[in-house]
């Protein structure tokens, strides 16, 4: 049984690594053999998505990805900063299967939405 992933989000900065996005909004889909756990904040987005576009090397993201991997990996590290903070409009769908006793299947789906909020730091020249 396959489970699936969803991810949607605006990333200007990531698109510009990867790729992939039309003006910087992902809208991705993805499968996996393995446990999904929902995502509490955006290294969560960029640890499942990394994991997500390696075990999918069929999708075009995972096609680009697969291809440039090590330079995606170097300029998402360089920029890391900026790649967390240009996170946006944050949701992803975790849909499991789950067999009961009698063999049907069925799915469970779990949305998790991330709000971003800007922060601006002021320094007191005292």
């Amino acid at each position: 049984m396959k489970n699936k992933a969803e991810i949607k989000f605006e990333n200007q900065a990531f698109a510009e690594i990867l790729h992939v996005a039309e003006y910087g909004v992902y809208n991705l889909a993805f499968e996996t053999d393995g446990e999904l756990k929902s995502p509490k904040n955006t290294i969560d987005v960029l640890s499942m998505l990394f994991r997500l576009l390696e075990e999918n090397p069929e999708t075009p993201a995972g096609r680009v990805y697969m291809g440039n991997q090590t330079e995606i990996l170097h300029r998402t590290m360089l920029n890391l900063p900026e790649v967390i903070n240009s996170f946006r409009d944050i949701e992803v769908a975790v849909i499991t299967s789950v067999e009961d006793s009698e063999g049907n299947i069925s799915e469970i789906k779990a949305v998790t939405n991330i709000t971003i909020s800007e922060t601006t730091e002021t320094q007191d020249n005292d």
